[in-house]
This record gives structure tokens, sequence and C-alpha cells, in this order.
């Protein structure tokens, strides 16, 4: 029979090579992929076309910010662009405060992109990119590459039209506080025609992009996402915490308004974002083609009719108006990029419920054959708790050290900021188990080795678990990446039971192996949103890795 201490090595070489693969994999599909040769298929988004686009919007690079002759050229560069499609378009001039707070002349730019029905009735598509930028630079990356891709998707309806009429906007003053966007929703007739929007926006010059906001309605938006399997990335976690915070979009006014849709953006390389280095030089082809084929996708799917766009007879019969945003029906993710998994945010409430309920009666069946003690567990939630904190704690004080000791560029060092950021993880890993060690040591005085084993184990899951149940109720769209650890944690120790393999090491490794490969896709995510300034989240991030690999990752045990 093994014994525990090869039973332990075993199951920790599993772990550090399952570690290697999740890391392999994560980098490897992190970058989007090379731009496939386009050229003979006018139907598909071209990645290539849609750089020449982005260089001739551009052009000389000066900045495009409003009441600038910058911002003048680049949108008669959109007129002619547009007249050279073939198309006709409408103007909107509105005025609205400026850089210098002063009100200056606004101009939206529409386009109607006809489809292939004959009767032209709404609801239309609507694909919305603002073409102003900041004055500090010529925003390539905010939002060049978003008008880039909408003009190359209008020349792919041209030359393959959609089901039905797609409207196009290029809306002005988005920069000076989502001015064309609010101006096109309150005045503009147009707006009654649409019955969802597709937004293009950028926050960085690289890296995958995200579809990090959706409409209201999560199940229908979850499900779209899921049929089409765009190469955009995706997770609910986002959209729930951009819901949450004070930034905005355009596609925050399209929200407000009651429409349905999905919001793309990419922020790789955030340190170029509204200055002078937001440069076409700076922007990675493969981005733009990833956003522009994702986005062609979705105007595509939703001109056919497939839901959340509501058919003729549902948009007859509704009257567009200002709605709450909905949070928390639906979670979903993508797994490292090929597919999408979803459920109804009911359920997420179900299985929490039932692995606190598996964690008990497990536990109690344990106490039977003095397999765990539930003074044992306990302790083992409390040392688990502890240790959250002091992850915090140490995550929090280095960011600050580093911030004020000037070691690094902050918040985004230029050079070494996965580096950084992988160091945040590993100290959070470590200060989790300072607890687990020194509680561990009583534990071992009283308990045989597997016994305590199983002690810490229970206490590390039902520590997980009751804080699963809270994000759950607070925060639903976040709760997949506690839930699908848990889950496999519980499903785990079922099988121990019901085969005898009583070996918590194993337990632990599966629960360690869910939670990598559901964390290690949105480590970069969080590196290039809040880079090291936020070390205590980072910190936690790690932390809660080490908790998931329990007993494997206690030394003390």
């Amino acid at each position: 029979m093994t014994d525990a201490r090869t039973t332990r090595r075993r199951a920790r070489i599993t772990m550090f090579l399952c570690l290697i693969g999740v890391i392999a994999l994560t980098v490897f599909r992190h970058f989007p992929a090379q731009i496939p040769a386009t050229a003979a298929d006018a139907k598909a988004f071209g990645g290539d076309r849609a750089i020449e686009e982005l260089r001739r919007f551009v052009a000389d690079g000066t900045s495009r910010a409003v009441a600038t002759a910058g911002h003048d050229a680049a949108r008669q560069r959109l007129r002619d662009r547009v007249t050279e499609l073939g198309l006709s378009f409408t103007e909107q001039t509105f005025f609205a405060r400026g850089w210098n707070r002063t009100a200056v002349e606004m101009t939206n730019i529409l386009v109607r992109v006809p489809g292939e029905s004959s009767d032209h009735r709404p609801p239309f598509v609507m694909l919305s990119a603002h073409y102003d930028c900041v004055p500090a630079g010529a925003g390539a990356g905010d939002n060049g590459a978003g008008v880039a891709c909408a003009l190359e998707i209008m020349r792919a309806l041209v030359a393959s039209p959609a089901k039905n009429d797609v409207l196009v906007l290029f809306s002005d003053g988005e920069e000076t506080g989502l001015c064309g966007a609010r101006s096109f929703a309150l005045e503009n007739s147009h707006w009654e025609l649409v019955g969802a929007t597709v937004n293009l926006d950028a926050r960085g010059s690289n890296g995958p992009v995200y579809i990090f906001e959706t409409g209201t309605d999560g199940p229908a938006h979850s499900a779209m996402l899921a049929s089409l399997n765009v190469p955009a990335r995706t997770t609910s976690l986002a959209a729930e915490a951009y819901r949450r915070m004070p930034n905005g979009t355009d596609f925050s006014v399209y929200l407000r308004g009651g429409r349905p849709g999905f919001n793309l953006a990419f922020i790789g390389s955030p340190r170029n974002y509204h200055t002078a280095q937001d440069t076409i030089e700076n922007l990675d082809p493969r981005t733009i083609n990833q956003m522009g084929t994702s986005a062609l996708a979705f105007v595509r799917a939703l001109s056919s009719g497939q839901s959340p766009m509501p058919t003729a007879a549902e948009f007859a019969m509704w009257t567009p108006k200002t709605t709450n945003q909905v949070v928390g029906s639906a979670v979903w993710f993508d797994v490292f990029g090929f597919f999408v998994m979803r459920w109804p945010a009911w359920l997420s409430d179900c299985l929490v419920i039932a692995s606190i309920v598996a964690l008990f009666i497990s536990l109690r069946s344990f106490r039977r054959t003095s397999i765990a003690t539930l003074i044992g567990a306990i302790i083992g939630c409390a040392d688990v708790l502890v240790g959250i904190v002091i992850a915090v704690v140490a995550g929090t004080l280095a960011s600050l050290a580093l911030e004020r000791s000037g070691a690094i560029e902050m918040p985004w060092p230029i050079a070494s900021i996965w580096w950084a950021d992988a160091a945040l993880l590993l100290l959070g890993a470590i200060a989790t188990l300072i607890p687990s060690r020194l509680f561990a040591r009583h534990r071992l005085k009283r308990r045989a080795g597997v016994c305590a084993s199983w002690d810490a184990w229970f206490g590390g899951w039902i520590a997980i678990a009751l804080l699963t149940a809270v994000i759950a109720w607070f925060a639903p769209g976040a709760v997949h990446p506690l839930l699908v650890p848990l889950v496999t944690a519980v499903i785990a120790l079922i099988i121990a039971r019901k085969r005898n393999w009583l070996t918590p090491d194993w337990c632990a490794c599966a629960a360690g192996i869910a939670a990598l490969i559901v964390w290690a896709p949105l480590e970069p995510t969080f590196a290039d949103a809040f880079g090291v300034s936020l070390g205590g989240f980072t910190a936690l991030r790690g932390g809660l890795i080490m908790i998931a690999m329990r007993p494997i990752g206690d030394p003390a045990v």
C-alpha cells in the first residue's frame, strides 16, 4: 500500500505538471491568432484591409480632439471613405462642452448599410465607434482601431449584405463625456429604429479583445456568445465588475436606453492609453483582426434576428425607454478561447447550497470513523480566513512599497508587468500558508497526519464555500472562479468516499487543477487592467489558488 508521503509526492508532481501546462496554454492562447489571408474573400473581415483603413484615417498622426484642425480633417476623411464605399450618410450636429470646457460644435456621422431584406423595416442593429480622441496623442488605438474596424465591416456588408439594414454610427465627443452617444439617443430619430448595438472601443494597444459588457438579458447574450464562439474573450466577471465601476463608454448610454448588445475593447499595454504612444506602430494588427472578426459576427447574427435582438413584432410593441441594469442573470466564461461555458444564475445558487450541504454531510460521515473532526475543520477554516487577511495585507504593503521606492513604474511596469504580477501572486500564496503552518503543528500533536490533512481540507473548502455563497448573493456573474473549483472539490470528495480513496491530496489536486483552469486565463487580464497598483487583490488571488490546493501546499501537514 502506498504510504502518505508517496501519495503526497505524486499529487504534488501532478499539480506541478498541470501548473506548467496551464501557464503555457494561457500564454499561448492569450495572444490573438495570426491574420489569415482574406484578400480573395470579400465577404470576410480582412485584418490587413482594416490596417490600411486605419492608416488612411489616422493619416498624419495629429490629435483628433474636438475643436481642433485634426478633428475636422478626420471627419472629412470619414465622409470621403463612406462615399467611396458607395454609401450615403447623414450628420447630426450638436453643441457640447469640449476640452476647454466651452461649448463647441460636434458632429455624429450615421451611415445606413442596406441589407438583403426588401422591406427594410426595423429593428436594426447599430455598430458604433467614436472617432474623436484625447489631445495627448493620435488615438490610433482609442479609437482609430474601432473606426477602422467599422469601415472594414461596412465594406464587407456592401460585398455581402446582412439580412437586414445595419446602422453605423461614428459618434463624436466620447472623450469629453459620451457627448455624441447621448445626443444621438436623446435627439436623433434614428435611435428609435435601433434594436441592438455593438460598440467598439479600446484602452490599450494589443492583447485579446474582450467582450466586457453586454445587455441586461444575460441568458440570451450568453447563448449568442456560446453559439457564435467568436475569437474575442469573454467572462461575466468582467461585465459584473464593469457595471460597478465609474467608467463609461458609448455603450453605457445605449444600455441605459434598454438596448441589448455587446461592448468590445482591448486593453493590452494600457501604458499607451491616452498618451502620445497610442500610435499605429504600437498597435498589434492581430488584435484589430480579432476585434473586427468578432464584431462582424455579432452584426450579422443580430441582423438576422437572433436573440437578444427583438423580433419585428416585439419591436413594434416595444416603447424604447430607459431601463435599470439587471446583473447576474447568467454566468458565462470562455475556456482558453476554445468555447464558452454558461448557465443561469439560479443554478449557481443551487450548486453553492448543494456543495455546502455535501461538505457538512461528508464531514459528519468522516467524524464517525475518526478520519476528520469538527474542531479540526473549524481550526482549518479559521487559519484559511486569517491567511486571506494576511495575504491581502502583505500584497497591499508590497504594492505601496514598490510605489514609494520608485523601483518600478506604476501601475504598469514597462518590461516586467507579468513578473511583478507573478511575484505578488507568489507572495499571496506564501502568506496564506503562514497560519496554516502554525495551526498544523498543533493539529499534528493530537492527530495522525492523514486526519490532520482532512481537517485542513474540510476547513479550507468550508471557508471557500462560504465566500462563494457571499459572491453568489452580491455579484452572481463573478461567482464561477470559486464555484467551479468548489464543485470539483465536492465531486472529488464524493468519489473518494465511494471508492474508499481517502486521500485528501488527490482531492486537493483535482480542485487545484480546476482552480488553475478557471483562474489562469483571467490573470493576464487582471495584470493589464490593474497592473500592480492593487497588490492586495493580486495577492488574494494567489492565496485562493494555494487554498484550493490544500493540503498539498501545506508544508506542515
